[in-house]
């Protein structure tokens, strides 16, 4: 997702800088060396300004608009690295998705802890997928700010790419459905691989029925979720709630970790299987702890609690669908 929304950026005219961690050197290497990007397929704008984690105060004193689009159990320890080589008045664009583990803060939380000044931040959220991104496939996404004039301006950058951004101030929203639509795609993933085991009973064709009311289920939850911590149910219903949840549960990490646990899987092998991060597992226990402080249920994250728990897929999906 950074480099996709470095190729935005770049797009929009705007001298960009794509800035690797420290696990992003070979990455970062084969984008300065004219090879296509490892994830995106793609290479890079020669514009883009491809720099490693040891070349980051380069780059960071001059620059007007932070981009993060790190894993959330990496948000912390990037931004406290960040912020003090950035500038005062730098505006933070935020494409992280979910809580940190550790303190249950959401990234504008994380945020706000290194630089003090959460009206400076703008969180993006909405069904974005990065290579479709790249394409420039029409996209609608969400720019969420206390201060609107921010999230306008944010929004008028994704525009040249296709992006069609609208704007609220519900960061609470947008950051909760961000979170809680990858426990979902868990649990809506296990339906369908449940179908892979169980068509020799049931003559089904991929637990459509189970599937749907997971979903549903997933939207409510959110929904809940959202609303104790300050949100409005009508973010949950548009794009950063229900669209995001939609794509997340078509593809992608979360939705394919789910169906491999469905098929058979322990979560050790379907982690192996993915090869990568599965944000929705971490954010299934912070979900979890959020709702019982806030006395609300959450029927997805509790199923796919009983499956990481060791419990068997078919059995957490009846429960949760009683």
């Amino acid at each position: 997702m950074g480099g996709a929304l470095a190729i935005v950026h770049a797009r929009a005219g705007l001298s960009t800088a794509l800035l690797g961690t420290r696990f992003d050197d070979a990455s970062i290497e084969a984008c300065r060396s004219g090879r296509p990007h490892p994830a995106l397929g793609v290479n890079l704008d020669a514009a883009i300004d491809c720099r490693p984690y040891a070349d980051w105060a380069a780059v960071l004193p001059e620059t007007e608009r932070v981009v993060l689009a790190v894993s959330s159990d990496g948000l912390a320890d990037v931004v406290a690295e960040i912020a003090p080589l950035a500038g005062p008045d730098v505006t933070w664009i935020v494409a992280t998705k979910g809580w940190d583990a550790d303190t249950l803060r959401t990234p504008s939380e994380v945020l706000a802890s290194s630089v003090g000044n959460i009206a400076r931040v703008v969180i993006l959220g909405g069904p974005a997928l990065a290579p479709e991104l790249v394409a420039g496939a029409p996209t609608a996404m969400v720019c969420a700010s206390v201060d609107l004039s921010l999230a306008q301006e944010m929004a008028s950058i994704l525009g040249p790419a296709g992006i069609f951004a609208t704007v609220t101030d519900d960061v609470a929203g947008v950051e909760i459905a961000a979170a809680y639509k990858n426990v979902t795609a868990i649990a809506v993933g296990m339906c369908e691989g449940l179908s892979e085991r169980l068509t020799e009973r049931v003559l089904v064709h991929r637990f459509a029925n189970a599937r749907a009311a997971m979903f549903a289920d997933g939207l409510q939850d959110m929904g809940r979720l959202a609303t104790a911590a300050g949100g409005r149910l009508e973010t949950i219903l548009g794009a950063a709630g229900a669209g995001d949840l939609y794509v997340t549960c078509l593809g992608g990490r979360n939705g394919n970790f789910g169906r491999l646990l469905g098929a058979g899987q322990t979560p050790e092998q379907a982690r192996e299987t993915i090869g990568s991060t599965v944000e929705g597992v971490p954010n299934t226990r912070a979900a979890l702890e959020l709702a019982d402080r806030a006395g609300v249920e959450l029927v997805a994250a509790r199923a796919v609690e009983a499956v990481l728990s060791g419990g068997a897929p078919e059995a957490a999906i009846t429960a949760a669908l009683q």
